[in-house]
């Protein structure tokens, strides 16, 4: 029988315990709401000018520390026989006890937890803005440097500085070209079919213009992945098992100076149809004396 009596009162307790925790837990949640809620109101009242008024979660905080002190004062003095009772009477008046004592610090730390977490959401919202700001300043520098720049080459005339980059991007233009035609003249069509084979002659090709243009362009990895891409996908290039040095010639210069590295492939795709409709024209098709005694 004690032992049987000992098993229920241990159940009981456990019981009593998960009913507390679950009326700790919604007292939580209910809690911060009513922070939550209540110091939007106290905001307001303090603009207002009624910045005195006290939040109301104290009162109930308050009365509910006055209900638990009650009923843990009634079954703390009027024990039970029950084990259970005893324990809960007893722990019920320890709370009350407590909670009557801190009631107001209770609210205070929920309060100062709700605005700490406000002013981490602040700060963060705040480090945002200023790395915003500073990149703006940045640029605005770069501005700067470069309005002094067009200033002091060329006296202020924008107009003259905007010649100026055409002809110089120009100049870029046709050393690139004319160094990759050398590259590929002299280094990659090794059997001199003007044809770039499908293969190892291919790959020899590429890790050749890695090795000249790797250390100079940034991206130059992602710029010769697109032009294998559209070189795989092209009917043409698997028919012919390879690509005219020419038109690798072309791809390559276009690859190279291509601003958006997402429209290489519809560049690389527009000089292959150019140079398929080459090889497809009228003249093409003259033999090679014939078209000689032409010119």
């Amino acid at each position: 029988a004690g032992g049987a009596g000992a098993r229920k009162a241990a159940s009981g307790a456990a019981a009593l315990g998960r009913l507390l925790r679950s009326v700790a837990a919604d007292l939580g949640s209910w809690a911060f709401a009513e922070v939550a809620s209540a110091g939007r109101a106290a905001e307001a009242a303090a603009e207002a000018g009624n910045a005195e008024a006290l939040n109301p979660l104290y009162y109930l905080v308050y009365l509910f520390s006055a209900v638990v002190f009650i009923v843990g004062l009634d079954m703390y003095l009027w024990p039970s026989l029950s084990i259970v009772r005893r324990f809960v009477g007893a722990a019920l008046f320890a709370s009350g006890l407590f909670l009557l004592s801190n009631s107001d610090l209770i609210i205070t730390s929920v309060r100062l937890a709700f605005q700490a977490e406000r002013l981490r959401q602040n700060t963060e919202e705040m480090g945002r803005s200023l790395e915003k700001q500073a990149a703006e300043l940045r640029r605005l520098h770069k501005a700067e440097r470069g309005l002094a720049e067009v200033e002091a080459r060329f006296g202020g005339d924008v107009g003259k500085a905007v010649k100026e980059v055409e002809r110089l991007g120009d100049v870029s233009r046709s050393d690139i070209a004319r160094c990759t035609k050398q590259l590929v003249r002299l280094y990659c069509d090794k059997d001199h079919d003007e044809l770039i084979n499908i293969g190892a002659e291919l790959d020899e090709t590429f890790r050749l213009m890695a090795l000249v243009y790797g250390p100079i362009v940034g991206d130059y990895e992602q710029r010769e992945a697109m032009v294998r891409e559209a070189l795989r996908a092209k009917a043409c290039v698997r028919r012919k098992k390879g690509v005219k040095r020419r038109t690798f010639e072309q791809i390559m210069e276009c690859a190279l100076l291509e601003r958006e590295v997402a429209k290489i492939p519809k560049r690389v795709r527009q000089a292959l149809d150019a140079a398929a409709a080459t090889d497809t024209s009228p003249s093409s098709s003259l033999p090679s004396g014939a078209r000689g005694a032409g010119a």
